[in-house]
C-alpha cells in the first residue's frame, strides 16, 4: 500500500502497479518466482564464466596434443596435478582454511585411481580425436551408475537403463565416425579410454563416500590439494619407471610453449570447478547440470572449428543420440534434497563432474576434475 501525507495526517491510497506485481510474485511458490535482475545477472556471469573457462581448458589441451611430436600423456598428467595442488593451496591460503577432514590414507589410495583415470585418458589421445575423448568422458555416467549400485547401493529405473543403452549406441556411432576420418585411430585408444572411465567411476564413488559423506565433509579445495599432491607424486614415479620423463623434458625444451600451456589449461580447469560450485550453491544442481551440458556441446563444436576434422554423418547421429540419452538421464535422475547438509553434500557430489577434461574427472573440468573432484575430465 502507498501512504500519502496530507495536512491532517496519513491517508492510504491505491496500491501501485509495481507493488501489485511484487505482491503477486511473492505469493507464488518459491520455484515459480522470477529471480531478481541482479540474481539473473549473477547466474549469467557464472554460467558464461564456467563455459568460457571450460572452452579455454579444452582448446589449450587439444593444442598441446597438436604440438609436433607430443605424445607424452604422463608428462601432461604430472604437470596438471602439480598445478591443481598449487591452486588448491592458494585457495586454502586465501580462505585461511587449512584444516584437513579426510584421512591421508584415503587420499593416497583414491589418488591412484584418479591418477590412473587422467593417465589413461591422456594416453588414449595418441590414438583418438579430442572430440571423441570429450564424448567418451561425457558418458562416464554408465560406469558411475554401475559402481554406485555396488558401492553406494543405488537403484535405477528401466528408463534410466534404457537411456544408458542409448548412450552406448550413440558413442559407438561417434567412435565409428572417428575411425573413418582420424589417421591415427586405433582400437587401443578405445581400450585406454574405457579403462580411464572405469578409474573415473571408482574415483567418483569413493570420493563421495570417503570425503563428502563423512561427519565433517571435506572442502573441494582440500580434496583438490591433497589428492593432486599424491597423484602428482605417483605420476612422477610412473614417468621415471617408463622412461618417459627424459624424452618429455627434451621435447618440452625444444617446444617451450608446452609446459606453460599445460599449466594455463590446468588453472582454467580449477577455475571451472570453482564457478560450477558457485552455480550449485546459489542456483542448485539442476541449473548447474544444464550449464555443464551446454559446455560439452560447445566444446565439441569449438574443437571442430579450431582443429578441423573430416566430417561424417556418424558424428552427427552419434552426438545427437548421446545428447538425448544424457538429457533423459538427467531428467530421470532428479530427486528432492533434504536439509542444508544434504544439499551441500549433493552439491559437492554434482561438482565432481565439473572440470571438462583433465586432472579432475568429476570435477571435468570438464570434463580433469573427473568422475570426482580430481580425475581425468
Amino acid at each position: 500500500m502507498v501512504k500519502e501525507v496530507h495536512d491532517e495526517g496519513y491517508a492510504v491510497v491505491a496500491r501501485s502497479d509495481v507493488e501489485a506485481a511484487q505482491a503477486d510474485e511473492s505469493s507464488k511458490p518459491a520455484h515459480q518466482q522470477k529471480p531478481p535482475r541482479s540474481q539473473t545477472a549473477f547466474f549469467m556471469a557464472l554460467a558464461i564464466g564456467s563455459i568460457a573457462t571450460a572452452l579455454g581448458f579444452s582448446t589449450l589441451q587439444e593444442k598441446v596434443f597438436n604440438i609436433p611430436g607430443f605424445t607424452y600423456g604422463g608428462w601432461m598428467t604430472f604437470i596438471t596435478y602439480l598445478t591443481y595442488s598449487a591452486c588448491g593451496l592458494a585457495e586454502s591460503a586465501a580462505t585461511r582454511s587449512f584444516k584437513r577432514n579426510a584421512s591421508l590414507r584415503d587420499y593416497a589410495l583414491i589418488s591412484v585411481l584418479a591418477m590412473g583415470g587422467a593417465y589413461f585418458t591422456n594416453w588414449a589421445l595418441n590414438y583418438l580425436n579430442y572430440t571423441t575423448r570429450i564424448v567418451f568422458k561425457s558418458c562416464r555416467v554408465i560406469p558411475v551408475m554401475a559402481f554406485r549400485s555396488l558401492v553406494v547401493g543405488q537403484r535405477y529405473s528401466a528408463l534410466q537403463y534404457g537411456a544408458g543403452g542409448l548412450l552406448v549406441v550413440g558413442i559407438t556411432l561417434f567412435t565409428a565416425g572417428d575411425a573413418e576420418g582420424a589417421p591415427n585411430f586405433s582400437g587401443i585408444g578405445v581400450a585406454l579410454i574405457a579403462v580411464a572411465l572405469l578409474c573415473d567411476a571408482l574415483t567418483a564413488n569413493l570420493e563421495e563416500r570417503q570425503f563428502f559423506r563423512i561427519k565433517t565433509p571435506a572442502s573441494h579445495a582440500e580434496v583438490m590439494t591433497y589428492l593432486s599432491m599424491f597423484a602428482a607424486l605417483e605420476s612422477f614415479v610412473v614417468l621415471c619407471a617408463t622412461g618417459e620423463l627424459q624424452t618429455a623434458l627434451v621435447h618440452s625444451s625444444q617446444h617451450r610453449e608446452t609446459v606453460p600451456t599445460i599449466c594455463a589449461f590446468s588453472v582454467l580447469g580449477y577455475v571451472t570447478v570453482c564457478l560450477v560450485l558457485l552455480l550449485i550453491k546459489h542456483f542448485g544442481a539442476t541449473n548447474a547440470e544444464v550449464v555443464k551440458s551446454m559446455r560439452k556441446v560447445c566444446q565439441v563444436i569449438l574443437s571442430f572449428l579450431v582443429f578441423p576434422k573430416p566430417m561424417s554423418w556418424k558424428y552427427l547421429a552419434g552426438g545427437l543420440l548421446v545428447a538425448v540419452a544424457l538429457y533423459a538421464l538427467q531428467r530421470t535422475g532428479k530427486k528432492p534434497i533434504g536439509d542444508a547438509k544434504d544439499k551441500d553434500r549433493e552439491g559437492r557430489r554434482t561438482a565432481l563432474a565439473a572440470v571438462p577434461g583433465g586432472a579432475g574427472s568429476g570435477t571435468g573440468a570438464g570434463d580433469h576434475a573427473t568422475g570426482g573432484v580430481v580425475g581425468s575430465g
